[in-house]
């Protein structure tokens, strides 16, 4: 087995600790809930990056469905979201928020850049780290605020569930 796909198999398994070991066990439906959008953002822009050249994946989980890398958009950076949601310091000043979201962005980026450094499971052609750490902290802030929203909106319309 190529380290490749052993990286694979670590993010994968770094996923999983993740989401049971940080994220919120009691709350699955909500757990579900913010993979799907965070999903619903990263994955369409893993697309369009490798459409538009600036990246590729030369190893990938399924070659022959997809140009972009699976692993990563698709489970690992939801299941980050997830520990970045449920811990997210909403009761405390702006300027604590704000250094959260940076440091936490930038751990998955650091993940990120590190897979593409070490690895062939990507290539950045014409993007940088900090360009991929711009795209996962907006990523970030849209799917928190949006989920956020839609956790209001569901407590308004059943109270007690959240």
């Amino acid at each position: 087995m190529s380290k490749e796909y052993l990286v694979i198999a670590a993010l994968v398994i770094s996923s999983i600790l993740l989401v049971t070991v940080f994220g919120r066990i009691k709350r699955s439906r909500e757990n579900l809930f913010l993979i799907l959008i965070s999903q619903t953002l990263n994955w369409p822009g893993t697309i369009l990056m490798v459409l538009a050249g600036k990246l590729e994946n030369p190893v990938r989980l399924f070659p022959k469905a997809t140009d972009g890398n699976f692993i990563m958009a698709f489970v690992f950076l939801p299941a980050v979201f997830i520990v970045y949601y449920w811990h997210y310091p909403r009761n405390n000043n702006s300027i604590l928020q704000i250094v959260y979201s940076v440091v936490f962005t930038g751990v998955g980026a650091l993940v990120h850049v590190t897979v593409e450094k070490y690895t062939d499971l990507m290539v950045y052609i014409s993007i940088s780290w900090y360009g991929i750490w711009l795209i996962i902290v907006v990523s970030y802030y849209v799917c928190r605020i949006y989920s956020d929203w839609y956790f209001s909106q569901l407590s308004k319309t059943r109270p007690g569930t959240l």
